[in-house]
């Protein structure tokens, strides 16, 4: 199952931050996922994938508008492994854990606790 949208457009600004993550997550050696489409060698691939389309649309900008899909695919695809492999991360070390940050997600005990608002007595 997928965790991405197949309508769901990929920014360059997300696609930067998933390519950090995939970076991250080859600093991980223990690093072991339990679904095979959130392994390592599925990142490897799928941002091989990526860099291979853009590498292609670079090349065929101006006369393939079907590179521009491959990318858009590609994004979507990286996408797609890179929110595996966080869910995957906080299930095996923890949402507190320092890989989760790695992977650029906020680590539970850094979020910011929910304050209840005082009530306001009416004067009159």
């Amino acid at each position: 199952m997928s965790n991405v949208d197949p309508k769901t457009k990929v920014t360059a600004a997300q696609t930067r931050k998933n390519i950090a993550a995939y970076q991250a997550l080859t600093n991980m050696p223990d690093y072991k996922a339990n679904n095979p489409a959130h392994s390592r060698e599925a990142a490897e691939a799928a941002y091989q994938t990526l860099i291979a389309a853009e590498r292609k649309a670079v090349i065929d900008k101006a006369t393939s508008a079907a590179s521009d899909d491959a990318v858009v695919s590609a994004r979507r695809g990286l996408q797609d492994v890179i929110l595996g492999v966080k869910l995957e991360a906080k299930a095996l070390y923890g949402p507190s854990s320092d890989q989760v940050a790695a992977l650029g997600l906020k680590k539970k005990s850094e979020k910011a606790k929910k304050s209840k608002k005082a009530k306001v007595k009416k004067t009159e």
